[in-house]
Parts: C-alpha cells; sequence; structure tokens
C-alpha cells in the first residue's frame, strides 16, 4: 500500500533525504498529534489512484472541515515538506493552490512520518473514521447564518 509511492524518487538522494528527516524528526509529534493533519496525510496516503493527491474541497468535505483550516495545515505539512501544490487554478487575477499531494520527492520522509503517526498517536481504524465525516461545512454554515443560527 505505501510502499508503492517509495519507487517514485526523483533524483534526491538519500544522503540529503536523510538529512531531511533528521531535520524533521523532532517535529514529528508536534505534525502527528493534530487530528487535521493526521487525516491530510492518511487522506493523500490513501489515493494512489490519483498520484496521492486531492483538491481542497475534497479534503475538506472528507473531514469535515472548513476550507481555511485545510489549507492553514497543508500550508504547515508543505513547511515540513510532506506535500505540495500539485496544481493552480486561475481564480479572476490570483492563482488559487487547488490540489495537493504528497511530496514525492521525499517519499522516505513521508513514509516515517506517517509510520510515526500509526504508532504513537492514531489506529487505521480511528483515521479512517475522522476521514469518513463526508460533510460539506460551507453549506451547513451558510444554512445556519440565514436561520440566524451561527
Amino acid at each position: 500500500m505505501v510502499s508503492i509511492f517509495l519507487n517514485s524518487q526523483n533524483g534526491i538522494d538519500k544522503e540529503t533525504e536523510e538529512r531531511i528527516i533528521n531535520t524533521v524528526r523532532p517535529e514529528f509529534n508536534y505534525i502527528c498529534y493534530n487530528s487535521v493533519r493526521a487525516g491530510i496525510l492518511h487522506l493523500l496516503i490513501k489515493n494512489a489512484e490519483l498520484n496521492y493527491s486531492l483538491s481542497v474541497e475534497e479534503i475538506a468535505r472528507k473531514l469535515g472541515k472548513r476550507h481555511s483550516v485545510i489549507i492553514h495545515h497543508l500550508e504547515r505539512l508543505k513547511e515540513w515538506r510532506l506535500v505540495d501544490v500539485v496544481k493552480l487554478s486561475k481564480y479572476g487575477n490570483k492563482e488559487k493552490r487547488k490540489i495537493w499531494g504528497l511530496n514525492l520527492k521525499y517519499p522516505n520522509l513521508v513514509l516515517r512520518v506517517y509510520n510515526y503517526l500509526l504508532k504513537i498517536f492514531y489506529t487505521p481504524t480511528e483515521l479512517e473514521k475522522m476521514c469518513s465525516v463526508n460533510k460539506n461545512v460551507r453549506i451547513l454554515v451558510n444554512r445556519n447564518n440565514k436561520r440566524g443560527l451561527a
């Protein structure tokens, strides 16, 4: 399952990746304890058919979180070199980061963080449950605002 993307090494030598892993290792607890970040990593790793990538909207729907929350955590995961923007789309004069995916330049880093997440913080069953909320928070917020409930 997870070892499939290990074959997609894109020219990064193992020594460089090991150095990066050692730099990020002190942050493993901070990366993994957060359920949103854990859910994002789990969703991306489980999505091999789409080259380990998903749209922000799909991630938000599956985790039942607002778009802005997902973007915040994706940006944090990008700082740790775990994810990267796969596709941008035009939004007026700006470009919107539409699709995010695992950073396949560093597959061993991604794999180590994910294995640490499974070993210390969450079981696969807990991750599956977190990632199957399947609700559109935007629709719920808009409905509640119209009713005066928010």
